[in-house]
């Protein structure tokens, strides 16, 4: 392990190419790596990945609520590794909220109410607070297990169609803002970072029901500050396309709740879907 990384003839422990300096050329690790460990090396890369990696997670979510659309503008900018990375930012909080969210799914806090007629078929309504609606004339909740199974399934299969929504987000903004910003890929960023920001207050209304008014209240507010920041609209600019965007949203989002679950209830298998 005895190794001169200070030196210009050392080589890389991981992948033997000559060290010119204080990071290797090809694989990028630190031309310090490899030396004797003792407890001082130890608490340095301790100390570096705590600050380094802790660090950029609260400055990007720092960002991601007090700021919104700075993460769009500065990845369209090209400053991406000051940040992390849209997706991986988007994974995360996906992950806090269904570790949080026990019942409520999607950027909605969806969940199922399910009835049944007198032959024994049954209805299914997806709502962010289904028993909270008048039952429909005729029919009668199902068993509380046949609706706990249905949720799980639900769940389950939500849980991988919710790229969709951030795919149609990408592809109703470049029909609106095109002539502004013409690449689709920076759409998807933008949806990236406006549903990393749903999900997390989302978090919050399906943990305090309370909440769930001035949660939908906040997301709507941040889409337009979201627009006015990227586009550079006059308020009434902003004011007509982040309604229309809202209104695709909550059309797509309660579209999607119910294709998830008239999949789920026909007993079709779709791949990537899951049951």
């Amino acid at each position: 392990m005895e190794h001169l990384a200070d030196s210009s003839h050392a080589t890389c422990l991981n992948c033997d190419t000559v060290l010119h300096g204080e990071y290797c050329s090809s694989c990028g690790q630190a031309a310090h790596e490899g030396h004797a460990p003792t407890l001082g090396h130890f608490a340095h890369d301790l100390l570096h990945e705590f600050l380094h990696v802790d660090g950029k997670i609260f400055r990007t979510l720092k960002a991601l609520l007090l700021k919104p659309g700075l993460l769009t503008e500065e990845y369209w900018r090209g400053r991406i590794t000051f940040w992390f990375r849209p997706i991986r930012i988007f994974l995360i909080v996906v992950a806090l909220n269904l570790l949080i969210v026990h019942e409520g799914v999607g950027p909605m806090n969806f969940r199922i109410g399910m009835y049944q007629n007198a032959s024994g078929d049954t209805t299914v309504r997806v709502d962010p607070d289904p028993d909270s609606r008048k039952i429909p004339k005729g029919l009668t909740p199902v068993p509380v297990e046949q609706r706990e199974e249905f949720s799980r399934a639900f769940r389950s299969a939500y849980s991988a169609a919710r790229y969709v929504s951030v795919l149609l987000f990408a592809g109703f903004s470049w029909l609106i803002f095109r002539r502004r910003q013409k690449y689709l890929v920076n759409h998807l960023i933008a949806g990236l970072h406006y549903y990393s920001f749903w999900y997390l207050l989302a978090a919050l209304g399906g943990r305090f029901p309370f909440l769930q008014v001035p949660v939908g209240c906040a997301v709507a507010v941040y889409l337009f500050l979201m627009i006015r920041r990227l586009y550079g609209l006059s308020w009434w600019g902003v004011a007509w396309r982040g309604t229309l965007m809202l209104v695709f949203l909550m059309f797509s989002e309660g579209f999607l709740g119910l294709f998830v679950a008239g999949i789920i209830k026909a007993g079709i298998h779709v791949p990537g879907l899951g049951h």
